[in-house]
């Protein structure tokens, strides 16, 4: 029986590896991106009776007046059984990802809400997160990587957690 957010987080990797799964056998590839993956993550999420903000202004990076571009957003802001924290969600199309721009977002969340923690949520072809390097930022895996193994093509999900800086 696992505590949260251990418990969650491993009901995501096992839910959207499956969903990318089924996508994958409707041939919905083109749907293979973060934000098709927000639905089946918010379901998981609130059947756990978590409170969550989709596309969540990123605390610490805010716009500057006369700047161009949209504010960063975090993918998910989750709060709920006395515990807050970020999700940032990625699709693996090689075997290194640089995750630069999550690790920054990621960092200044958790500057910046107190007690709060950060998560990276992995998914994509086993060929790719298998064996994945993660560039330009520092994260450590929570579990083990769930894969979805069903026929030819395989895919999986890991989480990682920002490292403390």
């Amino acid at each position: 029986m696992l505590t949260e957010p251990a418990n969650v987080l491993y009901r995501l990797k096992r839910g959207l590896s499956g969903y990318v799964r089924y996508l994958a056998a409707c041939e919905m590839n083109e749907a293979f991106t973060e934000y098709g993956l927000y639905e089946p993550i918010l379901r998981i999420l609130t059947a756990r009776n978590f409170s969550v903000t989709c596309e969540f202004p990123c605390p610490g990076l805010e716009k500057d007046v006369g700047q161009r571009g949209d504010v960063k957003r975090i993918d998910f802001d989750v709060s709920g059984h006395k515990l807050r924290f970020a999700i940032e969600v990625k699709r693996a199309k090689t075997n290194q990802i640089d995750v630069k721009r999550d690790y920054m977002k990621l960092r200044s969340y958790r500057e910046c809400v107190e007690g709060s923690r950060a998560f990276l949520c992995v998914f994509g072809r086993m060929s790719h997160i298998e064996h994945i390097t993660l560039k330009n930022g520092s994260f450590s895996a929570i579990g083990k990587t769930v894969f979805a193994e069903f026929g030819i093509t395989r895919f999986g999900c890991r989480v990682y957690e920002l490292d403390e800086a």
